[in-house]
């Protein structure tokens, strides 16, 4: 079965648009899962979530989206934030809220061996960061409950590590693209990077692939035109940093 990971779209629609087109074309998944954050940031949050609706078959959500949906406090997240989020409650139809509304914080597919989240599943309602292997050792504390592979965004970037025993991990070489886990004896964290907003030094929108029967990870890149999005955040008068970002992957 292949399984692809997108992830942190953010309402970037020309990314999303392209990485589906990519999707489709050239891996013709079996089954897609999406790691939160439909919306925050971009533009075009009714656009996406309705494309998120007709494709995803398992999401969950993310900190974003839980602002969207009352399931996380926003008053600490900086003005612009606050803005968008404000600014993208007003605009949701009902039942484009209700797609949110309805993730959960984690999915498990068993049969895959694959678990899914936002942030740290640790404490998912916390959504807290995978950067390094630090975070990745606090997983130890959910163990029992981790699977072959687990899926995780928020951070923006693309990551592998592997659980190693005795609460420690490693941080595993992604730089050819693809990494065959069949051999590993211990759960790996994928990180899965961000369709809308990449945030490595690379532009291009990005997202994760997973053969289970091979247990093959890839990790993708698309091009895309971010200066659509950078102009309609400028048309709607949205924070700009949030689009000219995009140009630098940053």
């Amino acid at each position: 079965m292949k399984i692809v990971v997108i992830g942190d779209v953010h309402s970037n629609l020309p990314a999303l648009e392209a990485v589906i087109k990519e999707i489709k074309e050239n891996i013709k998944p079996d089954l897609i899962f999406f790691s939160g954050d439909a919306v925050g940031y971009g533009p075009w949050p009714g656009e996406t979530i309705d494309i998120l609706k007709e494709n995803v078959d398992y999401g969950v959500l993310g900190n974003h989206d839980a602002g969207i949906v009352g399931k996380t406090d926003i008053n600490d997240y900086y003005d612009a934030v606050r803005y968008v989020i404000n600014w993208t409650t007003d605009i949701l139809t009902n039942e484009q809220f209700a797609f949110l509304d309805r993730l959960k914080y984690i999915h498990v597919n068993e049969s895959a061996r694959t678990l899914l989240s936002h942030g740290s599943p640790r404490m998912p309602e916390r959504y807290d960061y995978i950067f390094n292997c630090k975070g990745v050792n606090r997983l130890y504390d959910v163990a029992p409950f981790l699977q072959k592979v687990n899926f995780m965004g928020h951070s923006h970037y693309m990551n592998l590590f592997l659980l190693t025993g005795n609460n420690q991990s490693v941080e595993l070489n992604i730089a050819s693209g693809e990494v065959d886990i069949s051999t590993l004896p211990n759960p790996v964290v994928c990180v899965c990077g961000s369709v809308g907003q990449p945030r490595d030094g690379d532009p291009r929108s990005s997202f994760v692939s997973y053969d289970t029967d091979k247990q093959i990870l890839k990790y993708h890149r698309v091009e895309y035109d971010f200066e659509l999005t950078i102009d309609k955040i400028k048309s709607l008068r949205l924070p700009a940093s949030f689009g000219e970002r995009l140009r630098n992957g940053c």
